[in-house]
């Protein structure tokens, strides 16, 4: 009797993320084990962004996800944690997270991919030399490509490039785009935010994908090159091979098995660039005429000095808390406090101890703000002068307006 051959499925994974070359932290997170995968690109502010994606990818994580829909149901209860947690801590108001999911489920035929979709973030596979990108972009450029009404090139420089229309945690229910397709051996899937591809093109992906090194190497190589490009945004890269065989011996073989340790949000990677510190020491001889001076000279010579260098130290000090304190208090920046959108005097952030002080209060809100310029105030807009900023409010009333009444 002839068994009926049973599919083996084998994955091989690796990861990558790098705050990038500009970033102040990385607001990207991703974990990668046993059959999920999950790339999540947080935004609002300096700390929401980190928050939301993290809480994601956790909250995903840890749920039931052996089914399609205990899968969806994981996308959804992440969105839910994201919103509640943004409703609850007023500092976190506004945050939200792409993610972006490619998992293995059971079902008769054997074990398949589900992939799910909120955002930005992007999976790709590698199939035959080919590189095909199997989700679509939820942005407002990317609506606009799809319409007919916007090219390539001309959405590369669009004011609203960074702009989307889905995130996970900015509404109590969010949209998921979802479906389900075959394992091919030799297939090679890459998960990766937007931090990759707004610096890396199709073609110089394909190209690392096919140099057939091993994920961890490739993930990085492609990290690499987002960061030689400018590094203007995190970047975080999965890169999973696929390997499909068929046993006829059933009780040997197992419908998934895995070749890679787990990855729970990756620490940077340390620089492969060694420093070699040489430490030169000298020695001296006393001279015979120094050994003559007496040691009340020596005990006052050592008093003056450290009388000199304190007085010298406390000048240096008070004109560089001078310099600091003028730096800091310098300049304008348009924000949010609160709910509503403010005009700040100082540095954003602030700067040690001196914090911005808020000179105009305006009766533009939050929420009536595109998810864009949300996350851009939040991090802070920064302006030359006073009026400069009043001019950035007014325009972004006259925004608002017509964005008004073309509804």
């Amino acid at each position: 009797m002839t068994n009926t051959p049973k599919r083996q499925l084998r994955l091989a994974w690796g990861g990558a993320t790098d705050q990038g070359r500009v970033r102040a932290n990385n607001q990207d997170a991703m974990f990668a084990d046993w059959g999920i995968f999950v790339v999540a690109d947080g935004m609002g502010g300096h700390q929401g962004g980190e928050v939301a994606a993290n809480l994601a990818v956790r909250t995903i994580a840890n749920a039931q996800r052996d089914t399609a829909e205990e899968l969806h149901d994981a996308i959804s209860a992440a969105n839910s944690s994201v919103h509640n947690t943004a409703a609850e801590q007023p500092e976190l108001h506004g945050m939200g997270t792409t993610v972006t999911a490619l998992a293995i489920i059971q079902n008769a035929d054997g074990p398949q991919f589900r992939a799910l979709n909120v955002g930005d973030s992007r999976i790709y596979r590698m199939r035959g030399g080919q590189l095909d990108q199997l989700t679509d972009d939820h942005s407002y450029v990317a609506e606009l490509i799809r319409r007919g009404e916007l090219d390539e090139m001309s959405a590369a420089s669009h004011p609203y490039r960074n702009m989307l229309t889905r995130a996970i945690g900015v509404h109590p229910e969010v949209e998921i785009d979802e479906w389900t397709f075959e394992p091919v051996h030799g297939d090679r899937y890459l998960l990766c935010s937007d931090g990759l591809t707004n610096e890396v093109t199709d073609v110089e992906i394909l190209k690392q994908l096919q140099r057939g090194v091993d994920p961890s190497s490739t993930a990085r190589a492609l990290v690499q090159l987002a960061n030689n490009r400018g590094g203007r945004d995190n970047s975080t890269v999965l890169v999973i091979d696929v390997h499909v065989e068929n046993i006829n011996d059933i009780g040997e073989a197992s419908s998934f098995t895995a070749q890679s340790r787990p990855i729970l949000t990756s620490p940077e990677e340390p620089s492969t660039e060694e420093t070699h510190t040489t430490k030169a020491f000298r020695s001296t001889s006393e001279s015979s005429a120094n050994k003559g001076r007496s040691w009340l000279f020596d005990q006052v010579a050592i008093k003056f000095a450290t009388i000199v260098i304190a007085l010298v130290l406390a000048v240096a000090t008070t004109a560089t808390i001078t310099s600091i304190g003028w730096y800091a208090r310098s300049g304008y920046h348009v924000s949010i406090v609160g709910d509503h959108v403010v005009i700040q005097k100082g540095r954003v952030g602030g700067l040690l101890w001196f914090q911005p002080t808020t000179e105009e209060w305006t009766e533009i809100q939050v929420t009536d703000l595109v998810l864009a310029d949300q996350e851009r105030l939040r991090d802070g807009e920064t302006t030359q002068n006073l009026s400069e900023a009043r001019n950035f409010i007014a325009n972004l009333r006259e925004r608002l307006i017509r964005t008004e009444a073309g509804n």
